[in-house]
């Protein structure tokens, strides 16, 4: 592919006005608005009793496999309101962005984890919209600047000390741009985030049942995925590309499985050997993709100017791998979202006491001086905290739901746009829903039993192989590392 055309891969402007760089894009008019969408993003658009709906990406019904987008943009656009909309996406897969206008006015949803991007500003008593700040830089003089919120978090200890650095979602680096943060609706008018879910008070359930609930539908997903798209999965040593190995049994024949060597792994890390052997021993096709190659400069440049968040130096380096050794048309499987579940950040499974949104920020101290996700942090939990609201969630899964994953993936999977699009099978609300109606002494530390229980259930064999073994030689690294630094050898703790 000629690397013009990755510039802004799959990404879209919604803008009140005509915009020159971008006429080589698909150009629909909504309102008195134009919107753009790059030729590699899917959309759909129809009308309906004086609605005009448009979906921008890929969108999967997994219980009625054969819908086509159409199909299921007619079923979101038929509800009277918001209410009936957040019951219609439910049950819905998929990376999207839902757009319903009526009037010149637009109400916008997005996937259930926010893997689609959408930020937003006001501007001239207009709105404007776009998969990432860079877009709106196009149409808005002066909006995006490298100010204050900019110089406080590229300067800071925690995005030197962080590769995968993200801020919370929600806000963004520009004082006047904003995010849509998943579980809610945006209305253009007032640029109002309304929350829709949790909409019903959390019963933990019997655990066979939803066990068995959990692993039909996490099927399903796979399957009618691999039905629409080529997929490729991405195996490690861990649970999340395990899991999903073991729903992908029966259609497997028709999909690629991978392994991205980078960063430090070699063939005698985890997360090589063990794809490498469950491969050999069920049978299914395999590659490993080198992804430690030097980028270029033309394929550097557009990278670098397809977000201004960029992780050129970590995810760049891997996407130019993926680039070079990806199949062309095949969407990437990720685990992504998956942890939401698995009480990432209370890995033991007893939710600890909450007081104030200095709780949270504990978890990444190094936000601490950082002065708008401080805000957006007390922001989002002060929302949270009541119990209207979190409907007795456990707060810090529904924060790895929409602060972090809605972040963090949000951004990663947006970067790599510029190489393939991204299928997230636990990227579906009521998959997620299922998993946190469950006990958390079942997906949590040490053994994570409904993902083992699901694997036995789906494909046994996958089991073969250990999930995220210790590491003794990094192990025994880290502990020589720690006694060299108590003996006064700091340097070494680098």
């Amino acid at each position: 592919m000629n690397l013009k055309k990755l510039k802004f891969r799959r990404q879209f402007l919604l803008s009140p006005k005509l915009c020159s760089e971008l006429d080589s894009w698909n150009i629909t008019k909504i309102g008195n608005h134009y919107l753009y969408v790059h030729p590699d993003c899917s959309l759909s658009v129809i009308e309906e009793n004086g609605k005009k709906g448009l979906l921008l990406g890929h969108i999967l019904n997994p219980r009625k496999p054969n819908l086509i987008n159409n199909e299921i943009l007619a079923s979101l656009l038929s509800p009277k309101d918001e209410v009936g909309v957040a019951k219609e996406l439910y049950g819905l897969n998929g990376r999207f962005v839902l757009i319903i206008e009526e009037n010149n006015e637009f109400t916008i949803f997005n996937d259930a984890c926010g893997l689609k991007s959408l930020f937003y500003t006001h501007y001239e008593n207009n709105f404007y919209a776009a998969s990432q700040p860079l877009l709106l830089k196009l149409v808005t003089d002066n909006l995006i600047i490298k100010g204050g919120r900019y110089a406080s978090y590229f300067s800071s200890d925690y995005v030197n000390s962080n590769h995968e650095h993200w801020y919370p979602s929600g806000t963004s680096l520009y004082p006047a741009v904003y995010h849509l943060v998943a579980n809610h609706y945006l209305k253009s008018s007032t640029l109002e985030q309304t929350r829709y879910w949790p909409s019903k008070n959390l019963e933990i359930g019997d655990y066979e049942a939803y066990k068995e609930k959990f692993a039909i539908l996490l099927k399903l997903i796979l399957e009618t995925g691999s039905k629409k798209y080529n997929l490729g999965l991405g195996l490690t040593g861990g649970f999340d590309s395990r899991i999903l190995l073991s729903a992908s049994k029966d259609v497997s024949n028709n999909m690629l499985f991978y392994t991205l060597q980078y960063r430090h792994l070699n063939k005698n890390s985890n997360d090589i050997k063990i794809p490498q052997s469950l491969s050999n021993k069920l049978g299914f096709p395999y590659k490993i993709l080198d992804c430690k190659i030097s980028i270029n400069d033309t394929f550097k440049k557009v990278y670098l100017g397809n977000s201004d968040m960029a992780h050129l130096d970590d995810w760049g380096s891997i996407a130019y791998g993926i680039y070079q050794n990806f199949p062309k048309n095949t969407m990437s499987v990720k685990g992504s979202c998956s942890e939401t579940g698995r009480c990432y950040f209370y890995k033991n499974g007893v939710h600890p006491n909450l007081n104030s949104s200095d709780d949270i920020m504990a978890i990444f101290p190094k936000w601490k001086g950082i002065p708008f996700i401080e805000r957006q942090v007390s922001d989002w939990y002060n929302e949270i905290k009541e119990p209207l609201k979190n409907k007795g969630y456990n707060i810090l899964d529904l924060f790895h739901w929409e602060v972090s994953t809605g972040s963090w993936q949000t951004q990663s999977q947006l970067e790599w746009d510029i190489v393939h699009d991204t299928f997230t099978p636990f990227n579906n609300r009521e998959l997620l829903d299922l998993m946190l109606h469950i006990d958390t002494k079942y997906r949590s530390k040490p053994d994570y039993t409904l993902y083992k229980d699901t694997m036995k259930k789906l494909w046994p064999e996958v089991l073969q192989e250990p999930i995220n073994p210790e590491d003794v030689k990094a192990k025994l690294k880290n502990k020589i590392k720690g006694m060299l630094v108590k003996l006064g050898f700091e340097k070494y703790n680098h």
